[in-house]
């Protein structure tokens, strides 16, 4: 007979021989711990799922066989499972599987691309998850679904799903003046060296007011190629004098002012990194946001999140348990397997387990 007891202290040892224990890894089990999964999996009780991907325990049939294991399905794999990295955040994006008593996702993140390395950061109801990290951070992550008792399904893939984040935009920019700030072209434009002669400059001043132009071509102090353009100047802009407004002036489409900001009639741009966008309208074909987006007013055709969802008709669903249509009629289901309320415009019926109406109340009857 095993006489295991658990070992009193918080010293590592201590914590490890408990843990080993608790799961079973030692001594002869008798004093593993037991699960949710477990008592749901021997039909003591059932699972419910809560808010946020949680589960708790509701009461079993106390016979040792649940009334919905039956029904609950192993876990599918995940699909179409992408990464989107932003500045602090990387989105997580899936599609909601389609198993009876599917509960979560759980999702798994590794700095290399191996799965025996990756560790449970999160889980999600959803088909959404935002993850926050560092910018400029790299790593790899993959993705499971669980189903109401608790079993695993597959991974989504055994190779991981890359995502990277922007590094911070003060930082990069900072970077950019410091390189620029060593050129041998700022030294030429603001007469501070003599004139070299990889460069070619062209300046003009009117008292304590310069500005120029320059170029050079060759090799810095440190042998490495150096090729620029500078422009010394408080303002700078372009125009196209061959086509002037009709009232004579010009348009202007790139200055850079005064304030050192540019400015830019119309842009087209394959990619553009922007730490704040202030924008009046923007039209999109896709719009991601790591974090949140808020807003007082939103119109959209479907509302999708986690088990909840609301159709182009406005019938509403709540996971696998509720269901409103546009209608007027109200499902309303305690387990998967049928079992439940339904509430029409001119009737409500109670049903058992085994799908037989107990209870009728209609308006056809008077």
């Amino acid at each position: 007979m095993s006489t295991t007891k658990f070992r009193a202290g918080k010293d590592q040892a201590s914590v490890v021989e408990n843990i080993e224990t608790l799961t079973g890894q030692r001594g002869d089990g008798r004093n593993r711990a037991v699960t949710y999964g477990d008592l749901a999996g021997l039909g003591l009780a059932n699972l419910r799922q809560l808010g946020g991907g949680k589960v708790a325990l509701s009461p079993g049939n106390g016979i040792g066989e649940s009334s919905s294991a039956g029904r609950v399905q192993k876990p599918t794999k995940p699909t179409s499972f992408k990464a989107t990295g932003g500045f602090s955040y990387v989105l997580l994006e899936w599609d909601m599987p389609n198993y009876r008593g599917r509960s979560l996702t759980e999702i798994y993140r590794s700095p290399d691309d191996n799965l025996a390395d990756a560790v449970l950061i999160a889980s999600s109801a959803a088909g959404v998850y935002g993850d926050p990290v560092d910018p400029g951070w790299s790593g790899y992550y993959w993705i499971r679904h669980v189903n109401s008792t608790g079993e695993p399904g597959p991974f989504n893939a055994s190779a991981g799903t890359y995502a990277e984040t922007r590094p911070d935009n003060t930082a990069v920019i900072e970077l950019v003046q410091e390189q620029l700030n060593g050129s041998p072209l700022i030294g030429e434009l603001t007469n501070k060296v003599g004139a070299l002669d990889n460069t070619w400059s062209v300046k003009a001043k009117a008292g304590d007011i310069q500005a120029g132009i320059g170029l050079v071509a060759g090799k810095d102090a440190d042998g490495n190629p150096i090729s620029q353009v500078a422009i010394a100047a408080t303002q700078f802009f372009v125009f196209d004098p061959n086509h002037p407004n009709d009232d004579g002036t010009y348009s202007f489409p790139f200055v850079v002012n005064g304030d050192g900001k540019v400015v830019i009639d119309e842009l087209v741009a394959k990619e553009a990194v922007i730490k704040i966008l202030s924008a009046q309208t923007i039209e999109a074909d896709s719009v991601k946001a790591g974090i949140q987006i808020v807003s007082p007013y939103i119109k959209t055709a479907r509302i999708e999140s986690g088990g909840f969802t609301v159709d182009p008709l406005g019938n509403a669903t709540f996971g696998e348990l509720v269901r409103i249509s546009a209608a007027g009629e109200l499902s309303i289901r305690s387990s998967v397997d049928g079992r439940g309320l339904n509430i029409s415009n001119d009737e409500i019926r109670v049903i058992d387990k085994n799908g037989v109406e107990r209870i009728t109340i209609s308006s056809r009857d008077r």
